[in-house]
């Protein structure tokens, strides 16, 4: 059966960031301060996908950070950057992290960005909400993926599975993943009645639809559990620095079984070639997980992203909607291949 191409997503290019000369002048001396005094050279994050300014900047003696800036006016990345200065310092120390330097509320000039860069009727707010972490020198995994990068990121979610189970404070830890699950709609019923698939999945049968639609209704009790997630885990939130994985974007925290970050990543890390059966076996977080648990999952997985993917593009974050059906063809792939092979 033929279809359209579904293309892979570059995780390194996927941003389409604010310019440094289109922050305020309020935010740039808040981050040169974190400099010394001085910014020198700025280099934007390619990952992501928000508009919100991040990238390195630099000093001319060479100090360097990692900064982050949005204004109010964006109703989903201000309130992201602020969750996430709020959560971080509340991670316990060990945490496989990045370290968060500083992070403030400044107030813009009225008048606009610097120089005047932002322009009349934008609707930039004046409130701006910044973070400055550490400069990681470090490199998004899969690029292409390796047996190595997979265990230090298995590492990484271990040690966060273990220093997370003491807990986390009231009120700071998020929805559990089944609430969520249960709050989004199932695609699969449509092609389960004979409905059109998905153009992206044009292997989703009716009865596959059927058997996704019966481990969906599963999920919720599969995933059940107390565990604090990162919940948006995949590769442009990961960095490799001297063989350890440090987790970014700590602003989508839930609750669920401890297993759910590790396996959210082994979709990408399947597409790259990595015998990711094998690492469900090996890994101390998935080697007792029962295989139907693991399919819920996926499965409700999936059904975020097909609905991702066919919802409306996203001016703003051009390559969102294109990352929704590359992740959704990926899982789609693993299961398939998961059903057709015997559980050992």
């Amino acid at each position: 059966m033929s279809s359209t191409p579904v293309p892979e997503t570059d995780y390194r290019r996927t941003a389409r960031r604010r310019m440094w000369s289109r922050l305020p002048a309020a935010a740039q001396e808040y981050l040169a301060a974190q400099l010394g005094g001085q910014v020198d050279s700025v280099v934007l994050a390619g990952g992501g996908f928000t508009p919100g300014f991040a990238g390195i900047l630099a000093s001319a003696d060479g100090k360097r950070i990692f900064a982050k800036a949005a204004p109010a006016s964006d109703a989903f990345v201000y309130p992201a950057y602020r969750r996430e200065s709020e959560v971080v310092p509340l991670l316990p120390d060990g945490m496989p992290v990045p370290r968060l330097l500083a992070a403030g509320d400044v107030t813009a000039d009225s008048s606009g960005g610097a120089g005047g860069d932002v322009p009349a009727g934008s609707g930039d707010s004046t409130d701006w909400h910044v973070l400055v972490y550490e400069a990681v020198d470090g490199r998004m995994p899969g690029t292409p993926w390796t047996e190595d990068d997979l265990a230090a990121v298995e590492s990484s979610c271990a040690t966060s599975a273990r220093l997370l189970a003491a807990g986390f404070p009231p009120g700071m830890a998020g929805t559990s993943v089944a609430e969520d699950i249960l709050s989004t709609p199932s695609p699969f019923l449509e092609v389960a009645d004979g409905g059109p698939a998905p153009w992206f999945l044009p292997g989703m049968t009716a009865a596959r639809a059927r058997r996704f639609q019966q481990c969906l209704e599963d999920s919720p009790r599969a995933l059940a559990g107390t565990s604090v997630l990162h919940g948006d885990l995949r590769p442009d939130n990961i960095l490799i620095r001297s063989g350890r994985a440090l987790f970014c974007d700590w602003n989508f925290l839930g609750t669920g079984a401890a297993w759910i970050d590790w396996v959210g990543v082994l979709p990408y890390a399947r597409g790259g070639g990595i015998d990711v059966e094998a690492w469900l076996r090996r890994s101390t977080l998935t080697c007792d997980v029962p295989p139907e648990h693991i399919d819920a999952f996926l499965a409700a997985l999936l059904a975020y992203m097909v609905n991702s993917g066919n919802a409306p593009e996203v001016g703003a974050s051009p390559q969102l909607r294109s990352h929704g059906r590359h992740t959704a063809r990926l899982i789609f792939e693993w299961v398939l291949s998961r059903w057709d092979q015997p559980q050992p």
